[in-house]
């Protein structure tokens, strides 16, 4: 009100003066200086007694002119306000977005449907050699090394030999060779040394699988099973495969006191280490569901979990509930009907726009 009563004041001085100068020049420049400011704290002062309830219908006014001049205005404002709140109530949540925009930010739209979410548990563990892929390679007599073939993580061929040995007894030569194709992961053999026949010389693996030992922890060893699908995980940059659980070891491992559950895991592209620590979700129970939706769908709006829905005005956050999930997948209880399209990636961009309003679409 402060600020009202300024502006009230500045014209009212010289308007006392108007009335005591009899000069007409300078009774218009009064007036003028008078009219724009009376005008509008008129309007101000009009407008807030018509908000406020307990002056919306005031018993005396002195001109009839004025109070029909209130009147047209009340309900100028009334129609004006009442546009912006049925506009607001419907569309301010909503964004238009061409097609090139949308390529152009990878917004991607689906069709709500039904879909299976997978129970799991999550196992941590280790790659581990195949051991049936294993092979420790031996001199069959007692000799004398006379050369050295190969060394630590060098790959080898079937029958390639290794190293070259004289016998002890017979002072004859004789090869040590590769099994099988693989590559060396061990040798502890010295040029002119002297070996007994069996001892392991080289050590060679085929990596093309490994074993991924998971640890079953007790309250899960119940739920856990051969045959039950396995996403195996090397975390950051580290791969990932699919597959099942191929062995169940039948004892409980007397130091961690956890179980064992083993994946064959393909590594023709030698991603998996041995030695590397991984997690394995199992999956353990499956639940179908009428409508689910990906994680990457899902995002927070105004405190509640939406969303994005196309409509015929546009993609607007649609609240919804949420039920069962898995680590790809959530379960839409309610706020989203099969067959709607919503927004399956990239809605944060539609978010950053009712922010902001100004990502190359249109915010009603």
């Amino acid at each position: 009100m402060n600020n009202f009563e300024l502006k009230s004041q500045s014209p009212i001085a010289p308007s006392s003066s108007v009335e005591r100068d009899s000069s007409s020049h300078y009774s218009e420049r009064a007036a003028s200086a008078i009219k724009l400011p009376l005008f509008r704290f008129a309007a101000v002062l009009i407008g807030v007694l018509l908000a406020t309830p307990a002056y919306s219908e005031p018993d005396t006014h002195d001109h009839d002119d004025h109070a029909g001049h209130s009147h047209a205005h009340e309900e100028t404002d009334t129609d004006e306000h009442g546009g912006e709140d049925d506009h607001h109530g419907h569309d301010e949540d909503v964004v238009v977005l061409s097609t090139e925009v949308m390529e152009e930010f990878d917004i991607q739209l689906a069709q709500a449907g039904p879909g299976i979410l997978h129970e799991e548990v999550i196992l941590p563990g280790e790659i581990q050699f195949n051991r049936e892929h294993v092979a420790y390679v031996t001199p069959r007599y007692d000799g004398t090394v006379l050369e050295i073939k190969a060394r630590l993580a060098d790959p080898v061929k079937k029958g390639q030999v290794l190293a070259i040995l004289e016998s002890t007894d017979t002072l004859r030569p004789f090869e040590v060779k590769a099994p099988f194709d693989g590559v060396i992961t061990a040798y502890a053999v010295t040029l002119g040394e002297t070996v007994e026949a069996g001892s392991p010389l080289f050590t060679v693996a085929d990596l093309s699988t490994v074993w991924a030992d998971l640890r079953i922890y007790q309250r899960d060893l119940g739920k856990v099973a051969c045959g039950q699908p396995v996403v195996i995980s090397g975390g950051h940059e580290g791969g990932e495969f699919r597959g099942k659980v191929a062995y169940i070891a039948p004892v409980i491992d007397e130091h961690t006191r956890t179980g064992l559950a083993r994946v064959v895991v393909n590594n023709d592209e030698n991603l998996w280490k041995p030695g590397q620590f991984i997690k394995g979700g199992v999956t353990v129970e499956e639940h179908k569901e009428a409508v689910v939706v990906p994680r990457t769908a899902v995002l927070e709006y105004e405190g509640e979990t939406v969303v994005f829905v196309q409509t015929e005005e546009g993609l607007e956050p649609r609240p919804i509930v949420l039920g069962h999930s898995d680590a790809e997948f959530f379960a839409v209880e309610s706020g989203l009907k099969p067959g709607e399209s919503y927004v399956m990636r990239n809605p944060l961009p539609l978010k950053a726009e009712l922010g902001k309003g100004s990502f190359g679409g249109h915010q009603h």
